[in-house]
């Protein structure tokens, strides 16, 4: 890989990539994406895995991007994958161990239209393609709101279980819903994780920077391409991008309180 040592490298977060609606603003239809896509060809930028970003000084291409998916939904296989394989790209998929291959009954899901999970088999297919795998727990639950051994188990257990299927290491951890603390962090760190996914890197009831956490900008129905823009790189719509997503963030507190009440 050629290029030049670079300190900012942006994620961007995806979910469904799907045709079938549902109400709610994580889906995204295919040619919405293959544009997305097609803009990120053509503006110069090179996907990188999150693995790069554990090496201090890596060496990296002019532009590079980090484009993660979050939940594991089969609509990443089916639609997104072949759009990234055309471009040449690759990218992190985090799953929900407990879920694989099963309906996201875990979800809120308005109107009772549900979604698949990928199998394991379709995650195998995209690692052995060049994808990342990551863990999103076994069940997909606030982990703020659980009690310590409950966190250790959705931790612990689903790196073990995503290792077991894949002969891999798991190294990184994204945290339903962005929602972390120092608890989290701790339990992450225990378990052995390198490095956990939130959607901002302060520790809430501390207000400091945490290293462990690794900052990335969710892509939602409702956008577009000066959202990605402003996602990417800081300029002037920056401020307000930050604070859209706060909101949206904010929002789906409801959900994992409704979840958080079930289990």
């Amino acid at each position: 890989m050629s290029g030049s040592p670079q300190k900012h490298i942006p994620i961007v977060t995806f979910h469904k990539v799907d045709y079938a609606f549902e109400w709610g603003v994580t889906r995204l239809p295919p040619p919405r994406f293959n544009a997305i896509l097609r803009f990120l060809k053509e503006n110069g930028y090179t996907t990188v895995s999150l693995q790069v970003l554990l090496n201090t000084k890596p060496l990296l291409p002019p532009k590079p991007v980090v484009i993660t998916f979050d939940d594991s939904y089969e609509s990443v296989y089916t639609h997104a994958f072949p759009l990234m394989q055309k471009y040449h790209f690759s990218g992190t998929v985090f799953v929900i161990a407990g879920f694989v291959g099963r309906m996201n009954t875990w979800d809120v899901n308005l109107g009772g239209k549900m979604f698949r999970h990928l199998s394991w088999d379709q995650i195998l297919e995209m690692k052995n393609n060049g994808f990342e795998i990551g863990s999103h727990t076994v069940r997909h639950p606030d982990l703020t709101r659980m009690d310590s051994k409950r966190l250790r188990v959705e931790v612990e257990r689903s790196k073990k279980a995503i290792e077991d299927k894949t002969g891999s290491e798991v190294q990184f951890i994204s945290f339903p819903f962005g929602r972390y603390n120092t608890r989290v962090i701790d339990a992450c760190k225990s378990a052995e994780y390198k490095r956990g996914c939130g959607f901002w890197i302060r520790v809430q009831e501390k207000k400091v920077q945490e290293p462990f956490v690794l900052e990335r900008k969710a892509y939602y129905l409702f956008d577009g391409i000066w959202n990605l823009k402003a996602k990417l790189q800081r300029n002037s719509w920056t401020p307000f991008e930050n604070a859209k997503l706060r909101l949206v963030n904010f929002c789906s507190h409801g959900t994992s309180l409704v979840k958080s009440i079930k289990y």
